[in-house]
């Protein structure tokens, strides 16, 4: 540890005698051998950590190479990346289950886009909150009855996501549908957690077959279902339906592949950061419960109520700790960015997470200031982009926000959350294919129940 400390001590003086020589207009830095020596030396195996301290050795660029990909986090280049490359996801999706999906391939019809684009849309989203507040309050509900009030947060809020992607994207119920709710879960850990993220086994492995396999079936089977299901008791068209007769059975599957997987990630990966940011600052949760007390009522009956605190502490856990830490991008012919050229087939990276912890862009970028965002004057030269930015914006992001704010209002109503014994500190750990960050464990809090009654859902 000591030597660790001693290598990012450093770091940090080669980093600010670095930043006294004079830029180099028109070229891609890149680390040489002593520098890559004194990040292994400093982080060990946290790439994320080094591409970090990479953005602010290399701000005066606006870019840097590593490992063969090129880091942008300068937001005039970025913005320019955003909108002129290609979206790059199908370069590290070759044996994800999503390969097929319109995330991983820039050349599916426009009828499929359009068929998804309808339902996420904002007006759209907010007509199913009752429906989502529903799963939320089951969740909360299941908290009144673990043994000794100790609550595995990561697990129910991976299981609420997933009822609610199933309910309200699908108008399904996984529970009803032969206990299949549990073997995605497992499928999905499997595929997202222990492949992708925490690298315990291989794509090439048997477990990640058989689980990748179990996924297929699945998914197979709901899309049956779905389909099944009498289009006279639901008003308006379903999403599945939508789909299946835009795109046909096989291309609707793997699409829905991608709302099952993505549709609960940034959910199952945020509330347990921010409920460990809530036990960690008892004041702001207790001032968060007080604005919930005040609001809920009005928000259960109008979900587009504002909620300006909650809505400030979201924004600044999603700045500090962006789920989604990158954008993926590649360019198919050479091209142009600001003073930089590309060659061909240049695999570009919009490094959200150094954009949003930039201690050139952001006054005190690493510290958590729950209300930064309630002044918006002091964000508003700022690149914030937690759900992406462009005509490749997360389709999912007015889902993933509504349900964030209603899942923290409703819990914060009805319980108050402690530190258990179990608890771990934050860390985290990468999905790179996926472009996904997940607390590194899982995260158990203790529930006491507030005064407050039990929410009513109209």
């Amino acid at each position: 540890m000591a030597f660790s400390n001693a290598a990012k001590v450093l770091l940090w003086v080669v980093k600010w005698i670095f930043q006294l020589i004079p830029v180099k207009k028109n070229r891609i830095p890149e680390p040489g051998g002593l520098l890559v020596t004194l990040l292994t030396l400093g982080y060990g195996g946290d790439k994320l950590s080094k591409l970090e301290f990479l953005s602010e050795y290399y701000f005066y660029y606006g870019l840097f190479k590593f490992e063969s990909k090129i880091y942008i986090f300068n937001p005039r280049l970025a913005q320019h990346a955003i909108y002129k490359l290609e979206k790059g996801a199908e370069h590290y999706l070759e044996n994800s289950p999503l390969k097929n999906t319109f995330l991983g391939s820039s050349q599916k019809s426009p009828e499929t886009r359009r068929a998804i684009a309808s339902l996420f849309r904002r007006t759209s989203i907010e007509e199913r909150a009752a429906i989502m507040m529903g799963d939320i309050q089951k969740m909360c509900e299941k908290f009144r009855g673990e043994t000794n009030g100790v609550v595995n947060v990561t697990e129910w809020s991976l299981r609420m996501a997933l009822d609610i992607v199933g309910h309200v994207l699908l108008e399904l119920d996984f529970h009803g549908l032969e206990k299949k709710q549990e073997e995605m879960i497992r499928a999905m850990t499997t595929i997202l957690h222990r492949c992708y993220a925490l690298g315990e086994i291989t794509p090439d492995g048997d477990e990640f077959r058989e689980a990748n396999t179990k996924f297929d079936d699945i998914t197979h089977a709901v899309l049956e279902e779905a389909l099944n299901i009498d289009d006279d008791i639901i008003q308006g068209k379903r999403l599945v339906k939508s789909l299946h007769d835009a795109c046909g059975f096989n291309e609707a599957k793997d699409n829905m592949k991608l709302f099952l997987m993505a549709g609960t990630e940034t959910t199952a990966a945020t509330i347990p950061v921010v409920l460990y940011l809530l036990v960690k600052y008892p004041h702001l949760q207790d001032e968060l419960r007080q604005e919930a007390e005040e609001l809920l009522e009005s928000v259960m009956a109008d979900p587009t109520t504002p909620l300006p605190k909650i809505e400030s502490f979201l924004s600044e856990v999603l700045r500090l700790y962006p789920i989604a830490p990158f954008i993926s991008r590649q360019n198919y012919e050479p091209v142009t960015l600001g003073d930089i050229h590309l060659d061909q087939h240049t695999d570009v990276i919009i490094f959200t997470w150094g954009i949003h912890r930039s201690t050139h862009l952001w006054d005190r970028a690493r510290d958590f200031l729950p209300f930064r965002f309630l002044n918006n004057s002091k964000t508003s030269g700022n690149m914030y982009i937690p759900f992406g930015a462009g005509s490749r914006v997360c389709i999912g992001q007015h889902l993933a926000w509504l349900e964030l704010r209603l899942a923290i209002a409703m819990m914060l109503f009805q319980f108050r959350f402690e530190n258990a014994h179990e608890t771990p500190e934050l860390k985290f750990v990468v999905d790179w294919a996926h472009a996904v960050v997940h607390p590194d464990k899982d995260f158990l809090f203790r529930v006491v129940p507030t005064q407050n009654k039990n929410v009513e859902i109209r």
